[in-house]
């Protein structure tokens, strides 16, 4: 009998991390996916956004897993929109 509570070792292990790891949907695939259509913003109101996602998603449960996606997709998108404007910001 199988303690739920112990993780998996040696071979069991071995093939279910493999099965894991092969199993899965990227948040952000380049070669599929654009970036998000970021209008233009100033670099100070980009910062502010950013700071204000991250608060927000900051109490998100870990244990949730609809939680964790909706954080990691507000954070992603955030985080390409911070970088477009700094990048906006260097071409003046």
């Amino acid at each position: 009998m199988s303690n739920l509570d112990e993780p998996l070792h040696g071979r069991a292990g071995d093939e279910m991390r493999d099965r894991l790891a092969t199993s899965y949907t990227p948040l952000h695939n380049p070669e599929r996916d654009c970036g998000p259509d970021v209008p233009p913003v100033d670099l100070a109101y980009a910062i502010s956004q950013a700071r204000k996602v991250l608060a927000e998603k900051a109490p998100a449960n870990i244990h949730q897993h609809d939680d964790m996606i909706r954080a990691a997709v507000g954070l992603d998108y955030t985080l390409r929109s911070l970088l477009a404007a700094l990048d906006a910001e260097g071409a003046r």
